[in-house]
């Protein structure tokens, strides 16, 4: 694989605007893929006005090696697995492989238990990940973590629903 110039990374939420722009102030040519076209044009607003530049996409991370190319450092998915139904994980689990350079880097966070009110099931849960992602990512951590900037009906996320982070790394 030829050097980089620079890292690049795989935002699979991009209506996270937050990380979005944080990877691109710090140097990563960042390429955020998302369904709601709402959504994109707040991430690129708010990635302007931090003066920052961040590639956005239309569509669905289930089929995301149909319109991006190019093999990923870094994926980040705050959020959009967990949400997905379980008969398209498998789809998403795909799609993030065959993008994913040879040792790239994917940090997933989700819930491990849905809100009450929440209008799909959701969740996602050690277990699956590994069962999921175990053929071609190596699970080198999994955490509780906290979230202390989501709130959601002004009740602290992490405590409600169990805000988990996994660190998978692409196996070569």
């Amino acid at each position: 694989m030829q050097a980089r110039s620079h890292p690049v990374a795989l935002s699979t939420w991009a209506a996270a605007p937050g990380p979005t722009a944080y990877l691109a102030q710090r140097g990563w040519d960042v390429t955020g893929v998302e369904m709601v076209l709402e959504a994109i044009t707040t991430t690129r607003r708010n990635a302007a006005a931090v003066g920052v530049t961040v590639h956005l996409i239309q569509g669905d991370v289930t089929h995301v090696r149909d319109f991006v190319e190019g093999k990923f450092d870094l994926l980040l998915d705050f959020g959009c697995f967990h949400t997905l139904p379980r008969d398209q994980r498998a789809a998403y689990v795909d799609g993030v492989s065959e993008v994913a350079a040879p040792g790239a880097t994917l940090l997933l966070y989700g819930f491990a238990r849905p809100p009450r009110l929440a209008p799909m099931p959701a969740g996602v849960s050690l277990d699956e990940v590994r069962h999921r992602f175990s053929a071609r990512w190596d699970v080198e951590r999994a955490e509780r973590t906290t979230a202390d900037t989501i709130q959601v009906a002004r009740t602290r996320a992490d405590r409600a629903f169990e805000l988990w982070r996994f660190h998978l790394r692409r196996l070569a």
